[in-house]
């Protein structure tokens, strides 16, 4: 059996990465509004587009996640964010940007959803609440980190690159870990 606080560990990186990933465009806004000649309108929709989406696929996503399970529907929605990060590295335009922008959400808010109900079934019974608190601090350590690390390593040379490159690099180590230490807990069948 696989050690839980190793499996909370890894749903915890994961959320970090959600919610680093969703604080990238206001960490990086000055340097966007540099490059791109954004307005802080298009800043703000750009971030209002991250967890827009929930509204539409918090309920089919939880749903997709009992028919398909767990573990395949959060590799997949940590793909959509990897796919939405890299995205942003070639946004270009403005259409872009915006379906980079959707789709790392989309692949956020299910993570969020899913990820809360496999670390229930993890200490289900057992220190529940102590599982709950760490987890859900993940959230407010991800946007404290984008806003440390995402200016300071876009401002070496002042290339938004740079800056997207560590979304990815961080998305990436997420779906790399999830898919590598993740297994559904025994006497819990996986669909």
């Amino acid at each position: 059996m696989q050690n839980r606080w190793i499996i909370l560990a890894v749903l915890f990186l994961a959320r970090t990465t959600m919610a680093f990933q969703y604080q990238s465009v206001a960490a990086l806004s000055p340097f966007m509004v540099e490059s791109y000649a954004m307005t802080l309108a298009d800043i703000g929709i750009l971030i209002g587009l991250y967890l827009g989406p929930g509204v539409l696929v918090a309920i089919p996503g939880g749903a997709i996640a009992a028919r398909f399970g767990d573990r395949r529907v959060v590799l997949v929605s940590l793909v959509m964010m990897l796919v939405g990060a890299v995205l942003s590295v070639w946004s270009a335009t403005w259409e872009l940007a915006v379906l980079g922008r959707v789709l790392g959400g989309i692949g956020g808010v299910i993570v969020n959803i899913v990820m809360t109900k496999m670390l229930i079934d993890w200490f289900q019974g057992r220190e529940i609440g102590t599982a709950m608190g760490v987890f859900i601090a993940s959230w407010p350590a991800g946007i404290a980190l984008a806003l440390i690390v995402l200016p300071s390593i876009t401002a070496i040379d002042g290339s938004l690159v740079v800056g997207w490159g560590g979304v990815i690099f961080m998305v990436a180590l997420s779906l790399v870990l999830f898919a590598a230490i993740y297994r559904t807990p025994e006497g819990l069948e996986e669909t």
